[in-house]
């Protein structure tokens, strides 16, 4: 099996041809690097290359190397030019970017995973080409029709990012750059799979065994991030098939069931003989340190205040993490409602009469407001209408727009900043027969079912939470009533609640971040801004959130986030 070594694995990276080549990737770099670590850099005639890790940048000659972790590819030492690059770095797996340089050429190859799985974006204009890991390397506008995704939909659409110009480079993309003509290759080596029951003789379990064991091969055995739901479940018992040891991390999630979702990991882990630990993030964890760290490595890129799996991700403490599968919904059919993408825009799209675009309409000029939810519905119209509007388009859509861009869905976005991510699935093989699975056979988890009982029935001794929907077991047990009856009386509590004293106020009201910067003039924003939002309250909660993404994002684009963030308190 070959391994990539580590001396060409980094972080992050950016790379710049242009003006101004080597001070604009130095300055790049150093805004991408969150944990002090070793710079590198490469000038070159009409550019300069650089990354944060341990590759090696050699004074001269050609240049290989890869951020993410790439698996099951070829000798690396058989790409000694531009075209071998381009025919055997896509002949990797797992999440990945590959960089080839030749230096006798003038070429650059960049080779994207098959799903645009990690993270990596792209600027061309006049001549020019940019490329960086996170949008936080670069200064610009918001893009306001991607604003409107956020608020819509909580993340981009397509190739967009929030910044107006600056865009995800494709998936199964082989981008090429030649720097004497200036000119600017992009094509793709992988096509999304057609309908077909390729997927009725597939071994799944084989396929995930053997990325588990590529993955183990890499030095370390990581932790796994354990939950109640079906992807984490499914890797502990691969994990266990292959005889690999290692350790579940459980983070308490009171906001949600009362933990029904920590409880039920840990009789996961428990049943199946499994080392673990159970962690509890601070009550205050939105106005501490560990929230602005987690923005720092999420760019701002999707609504997160409030959102669990920031809590996750501050507790990560090991070299390597195993976290579900990727792409995410490739087995369960979450946020794909029966009907296509007539159901999908009727339960998953904010429209114009919505809370989040009322608040929307609070916060912007009219003429902001207006362009970011026409931009959107643009956007949407284009994307959808190039599929098919049956599931299996829509399954398409999701996972090519949600799960590359959601941080719940990718963990490439985040957890990289501070580990290495193992994410069995994510390989053209795998695609090819995981994209055919019909709905019906992913409905209501039957088609994980039938893996855990082919795998180890003991899997199915546990209730699942899976999408705030609590599902049986193999049995419904003492397990799955408790636990039911716990989610109804929360239920109750939610909708009612002056009748349970105690229950908490608007969160937006404990958060450090929501402060009178907030409020400081900005030539996109209502200029009665303030009068709005001079309480904050039950009645304008998610205009204050919206408003502290808005602003955070735009101070860690401007340079601006360390002094800014956190500097005055809720009234």
């Amino acid at each position: 099996m070959n391994v990539v070594p580590t001396t060409r694995r980094a972080s992050k990276l950016a790379i710049h041809f242009g003006a101004d080549a080597a001070r604009r990737v130095r300055t790049m770099l150093h805004r991408q690097n969150l944990r002090n670590q070793a710079i590198s850099q490469r000038v070159l005639p009409s550019g300069a290359i650089g990354c944060l890790g341990h590759a090696e940048m050699p004074e001269q000659g050609n240049l290989l190397f890869f951020t993410g972790l790439p698996i099951h590819g070829p000798d690396i030492r058989q790409v000694a030019d531009a075209d071998t690059a381009a025919r055997r770095l896509p002949d990797h797996d797992g999440a990945f970017a590959g960089v080839f340089w030749d230096e006798q050429r003038g070429i650059l190859t960049v080779v994207t995973d098959c799903l645009g799985m990690q993270p990596l974006y792209m600027r061309h204009v006049e001549g020019e080409l940019t490329l960086v890991s996170t949008t936080a390397a670069m200064h610009g506008d918001p893009d306001l029709a991607a604003w409107g995704a956020f608020i819509s939909i909580g993340h981009p659409i397509g190739e967009r990012s929030l910044m107006n110009g600056l865009q995800r480079v494709p998936p199964a993309s082989i981008l090429t750059w030649d720097s004497a003509q200036r000119r600017l290759e992009i094509r793709r080596y992988w096509h999304w799979p057609e309908p077909s029951g390729a997927w009725r003789n597939h071994d799944f379990l084989d396929a995930l065994e053997q990325d588990v064991r590529a993955y183990a091969a890499l030095g370390h055995h990581g932790t796994l991030l354990l939950s109640g739901g079906f992807d984490s479940r499914l890797l502990l018992f691969l994990l266990k098939r292959a005889g690999i040891p290692t350790e579940a991390l459980i983070v308490a999630h009171a906001d949600e069931y009362d933990d029904a979702d920590g409880r039920l990991a840990e009789a996961v882990a428990t049943g199946s003989n499994m080392r673990h630990r159970k962690v509890h993030p601070p009550a205050d964890f939105f106005s501490s340190p560990a929230y602005l760290d987690y923005l720092r490595a999420s760019d701002v890129g999707y609504p997160s205040l409030d959102l669990f799996i920031a809590k996750v991700a501050s507790q990560i403490d090991d070299a390597a993490v195993w976290d579900g599968l990727a792409p995410g919904f490739v087995f369960m059919p979450l946020h794909q409602h029966e009907g296509g993408f007539d159901a999908y825009r009727r339960h998953e799209v904010r429209g114009r009469d919505s809370a989040i675009w009322r608040a929307a309409k609070t916060l912007f000029k009219p003429e902001v407001a207006e362009a970011m939810f026409e931009g959107f519905s643009d956007d949407f119209r284009t994307e959808t209408s190039r599929l098919p509007q049956d599931m299996h388009g829509l399954a398409r859509f999701v996972i090519e727009n949600r799960s590359r861009n959601r941080a719940s869905m990718n963990p490439l976005k985040v957890y990289a900043s501070r580990t290495d991510a193992y994410t069995p699935g994510l390989s053209k093989d795998f695609m090819n027969h995981a994209a055919t699975i019909p709905f019906a056979e992913k409905r209501n988890g039957r088609f994980y079912r039938n893996l855990f009982a082919r795998l180890d029935r003991q899997a199915l001794a546990t209730p699942f939470l899976s999408g705030g929907e609590l599902m049986r077991g193999s049995s419904a047990g003492s397990t799955y009533w408790r636990e039911r009856a716990r989610a109804q009386f929360n239920a109750q509590r939610a909708r009612h609640p002056r009748l349970f004293p105690g229950s908490p106020p608007p969160r937006a009201a404990h958060s450090t971040f929501l402060g009178a910067h907030l409020l400081e003039p900005d030539p996109w924003l209502n200029p009665r801004l303030r009068d709005a939002l001079k309480d904050v309250n039950a009645d304008n909660y998610l205009a204050w959130k919206l408003l502290f993404h808005w602003k955070a994002w735009q101070w860690l684009h401007r340079g601006r986030f360390e002094r800014l963030a956190g500097g005055g308190h809720a009234s």
